[in-house]
């Protein structure tokens, strides 16, 4: 009677820990979570009956958990994925232990791992703004003001694409779409890049696509007009290159933000500010069939300035100021950067040979 009964709360406990080994999976639960909680104690207590399993039934409870290692084993990379399962995480239990017990050798090594875990994408809780994010529409706070920068510089992007595109005979629907691209292609190109799932940004934020459409349309339509009859409208007016550097500014620090949620390295930041500022004026040149001019001298420098306030935003934040301050001294740089270029007529260094510098002035370098 007496081993009936052993037999029977044996098997009861099995048929306990497969249960609750099934609810753990069925609630997605992490498995170094489950592991923690299986082998917490020496004694797997039962809260309802109120006493501990013996030593057998603790063996049943380690069988049910290899079958339950054999079964996510069994599933492969669904069961991985959908129990969000990670290499680092499920030796997270021994390392500690390691840690407290171990050699220093053995520390340095489990510290050495725990900083070379692949860094974590930065995500804002809805209603609170990211350290390295922005509003969604302009306010009177450094991080909206850099969104309202943001939208003249897409509206400055397209006017000036669509009047080039004008001038090489693109039609009223050409050409505004040329000053769509200017705007917001450079955005377009730094998503892709990030990628992980990213969409393109005017996907979500649909008022860059109004904005660049609408000054599209209306410079093609309108601007021949408004040179007639306005002084301030011209080609070559001031606030035209003011608006255009402010975009520089906007754009390259906004791409090395988006860079920095993403979780990509500094020079990849950097990169992601250089194709946010510059990457629409090289597909518009592209179409159009001109030399970009972000890689050919007959322009004054362009990208130089926009990797320039990359690198200055991430260097101030490296150095653990606000994020006003970051975002003041990235955009200063970026648009003194261009400015400068501008008005000093500052162009980078050509290859030394008579060919280069033929082909250059060929193309629109005045300094041949």
């Amino acid at each position: 009677l007496l081993e009936k009964t052993r037999d029977k709360q044996i098997r009861f406990s099995r048929i306990l820990s497969v249960t609750t080994m099934l609810l753990y999976c069925t609630t997605r639960m992490r498995a170094s979570s489950l592991v923690g909680v299986l082998f917490r104690e020496n004694t797997f207590t039962s809260s309802r009956f109120g006493r501990n399993l013996s030593s057998s039934s603790r063996t049943s409870s380690s069988l049910s958990y290899g079958m339950m290692m054999m079964m996510m084993n069994t599933r492969g990379k669904t069961t991985s994925k959908s129990l969000g399962w990670e290499s680092s995480k499920a030796n997270s239990l021994s390392s500690k232990s390691a840690y407290s017990t171990g050699s220093n050798s053995a520390k340095n090594a489990i510290t050495k791992q725990s900083f070379s875990a692949p860094p974590q994408k930065v995500v804002a809780r809805p209603g609170v703004l990211a350290s390295d994010g922005m509003p969604r529409y302009p306010n009177l706070t450094v991080p909206g003001l850099l969104r309202g920068s943001d939208y003249i510089g897409t509206c400055s992007f397209a006017l000036t694409g669509t009047l080039l595109a004008a001038s090489k005979g693109l039609d009223c629907f050409g050409a505004p779409i040329i000053g769509l691209i200017t705007a917001v292609g450079g955005g377009t190109i730094r998503d892709f890049v990030l990628g992980a799932g990213r969409r393109a940004f005017w996907m979500e934020e649909q008022e860059y696509v109004y904005l660049a459409l609408a000054t599209g349309v209306a410079t093609f339509f309108g601007w021949e007009y408004a040179k007639k009859h306005f002084e301030v409208v011209r080609d070559d007016a001031w606030w035209i290159e003011a608006s255009d550097a402010l975009g520089v500014g906007a754009f390259c620090v906004i791409g090395c933000m988006n860079g920095v949620r993403a979780g990509v390295s500094a020079i990849n930041c950097i990169a992601c500010g250089v194709f946010t500022a510059t990457g629409g004026g090289v597909v518009r040149d592209v179409i159009v069939g001109r030399p970009p001019r972000i890689f050919h001298s007959y322009a004054t420098a362009y990208a130089t300035p926009a990797a320039a306030g990359a690198a200055t935003y991430l260097l101030a934040r490296k150095m653990g100021v606000s994020t006003s301050a970051r975002i003041i001294s990235g955009v200063t740089v970026g648009i003194l950067g261009r400015v400068a270029s501008e008005s000093g007529n500052v162009r980078l260094p050509l290859y030394e040979s008579e060919e280069a510098k033929a082909n250059a002035k060929i193309k629109g370098d005045h300094r041949l």
